[in-house]
């Protein structure tokens, strides 16, 4: 039986490295494309390094503006490359729902500043029971150390755990820990696996899927 709910939180409730939204503006000033863009931010030592805590957030953005020959102030720069940022309502609202019956916890490959926003920037450090980030403890997925951190905070045997994640390669490392999971990749798919799985019900389905079309009316992307 599913005791707690496991979340990842870039590509998932922060779909910005996905869709790549705000990275074309600074891309474009340096002369190169957003994939381009993200792969140089996000696929380097230094990313290695920061995700582990072994450079902290400022130090970490701070050598990638050198790199990118991007002049000025070190906070001018970070609005740039978040200029698109957003939160994903749906998943906020299906947390909160969620909430009731499950613990709830977030396994992130982030930086030492992801306390700091879940807390200021989106004020959603009261979704999650337990956080376990990348920078914090050491270890990153798909090292399976970084899932046997999070079923030890849930206080949960893997099987009592579903986790839900958009890259395959931490997915295909959670189930062979015998931990349920669900690739993430939209969040009315999302819904769909959760109602299949009985994990909410379909009034709750049919609720927060009014929220996803209102959104997508409003915003046009997911």
């Amino acid at each position: 039986m599913i005791r707690a709910v496991l979340f990842d939180w870039g590509g998932v409730f922060n779909p910005q490295h996905e869709t790549l939204h705000g990275y074309h503006e600074l891309a474009k000033r340096g002369g190169r494309s957003a994939e381009e863009l993200y792969a140089h931010l996000y696929s380097g030592p230094e990313w290695a390094a920061a995700r582990i805590g072994q450079m902290t957030s400022r130090e970490y953005w701070s050598h990638m503006q050198r790199s990118l020959g991007v002049a000025g102030e070190l906070d001018a720069f970070l609005a740039a490359v978040f200029a698109g940022e957003t939160i994903n309502p749906t998943l906020v609202a299906l947390t909160r729902t969620l909430r009731s019956r499950y613990r709830i916890g977030l396994l992130s490959n982030a930086m030492d500043d992801l306390e700091t926003a879940l807390a200021e920037r989106w004020n959603v450090a009261d979704l999650f029971d337990v956080v376990i980030n990348s920078a914090r403890v050491g270890v990153a997925k798909p090292d399976p150390r970084a899932f046997a951190l999070a079923l030890l905070a849930l206080e949960c045997e893997p099987a009592d755990v579903l986790f839900v994640d958009d890259k395959l390669r931490n997915i295909i490392a959670a189930q062979a820990l015998h931990i349920p999971s669900i690739h993430y990749t939209t969040a009315p798919a999302l819904l769909d696996e959760l109602l299949r799985c009985a994990i909410i019900r379909a009034d709750e389905y049919e609720e927060l899927g009014r929220g996803i079309r209102g959104w997508v009316r409003d915003r046009n992307h997911w």
